[in-house]
């Protein structure tokens, strides 16, 4: 199973085929999409967060560096740039490198656009994603050796967000204990489904550190191109912690898979303004 391990930040993700077929009415699971406008912790101050992604938190496995920021003209968007790559043993067994940008409208949290470009061993690929109110348009590009392949499709349905957008949104929200966010979101070409319940309040400890933490629990299903949702067995439970402060600063996602899990934890952060 080739994991991207940046982007088990929010998810555990597998790449999949883009979907060409916008004559299908939406299905019945995009009723539970959540639409709320944005709650209270909307604004988020320009921040830079590091993470470090360990196996069981004792194998070294990555780094994931985001900072965000608003644009220049106007502060009517946030800027999000995130890099990463496998370190230490999962580098030599997987050298992977990425980089992503997303542009979110400050007022809706919705995403604009969404790019990432990924390198590992053997192959080069780069996701370019246009949000538009009633649907998003994927370009994938991916270069293996002397072959380039480049392909265009489209998910006609509302409330897309990316892989960034979806983290402004979930922490904007009241977030009270027994609450729930369900999105529709793609770190690549394919849309997942992910429902987020709020499980409590709890003291978290990250890197030496006890946080004031609010606990959620997520169920991750893969959106097939027939529209179907597919469950993932391997993985037996994925849980986030966000501070429990007006921040709402990611703190550490957990997945427990059946051989172990992984986790991403915050290492640092840097208030930019």
């Amino acid at each position: 199973m080739k994991a991207r391990l940046s982007c088990f930040f929010l998810y555990l993700f597998l790449p999949g085929a883009a979907f060409s077929d916008e004559t299908v009415g939406p299905p019945d699971w995009m009723k539970d999409i959540t639409r709320l406008p944005p709650g209270k912790h909307a604004n988020l101050r320009p921040v830079s967060l590091e993470y470090t992604l360990d196996w069981n938190n004792r194998v070294n496995a990555g780094r994931v560096d985001i900072a965000i920021k608003s644009d220049a003209a106007g502060k009517r968007k946030f800027v999000s740039d995130a890099s990463g790559s496998s370190t230490g043993f999962a580098r030599l067994l997987f050298p992977y490198d990425f980089r992503a940008r997303s542009i979110v409208d400050q007022k809706s949290l919705r995403p604009l656009t969404f790019q990432l470009s990924e390198k590992d061993r053997n192959e080069e690929n780069s996701y370019d994603i246009i949000f538009e109110s009633k649907r998003q348009i994927y370009t994938t590009t991916s270069k293996r050796k002397s072959e380039t392949l480049s392909a265009t499709s489209r998910f006609k349905f509302d409330f897309g967000q990316d892989v960034l957008s979806s983290a402004f949104y979930l922490r904007s929200q009241p977030l009270k204990d027994g609450d729930s966010v369900t999105m529709l979101v793609t770190p690549f070409n394919r849309p997942y489904l992910a429902t987020f319940k709020v499980v409590g309040r709890e003291s978290h400890k990250v890197k030496g550190t006890t946080y004031e933490a609010i606990r959620l629990d997520a169920d991750v299903g893969k959106v097939n191109t027939d529209l179907t949702i597919k469950s993932y067995e391997k993985i037996k439970r994925t849980t986030l912690w966000f501070t429990d402060d007006e921040y709402r600063i990611p703190l550490e996602m957990q997945t427990h898979l059946t051989f172990g899990y992984v986790s991403a934890r915050l290492d640092g952060q840097r208030w930019l303004e």
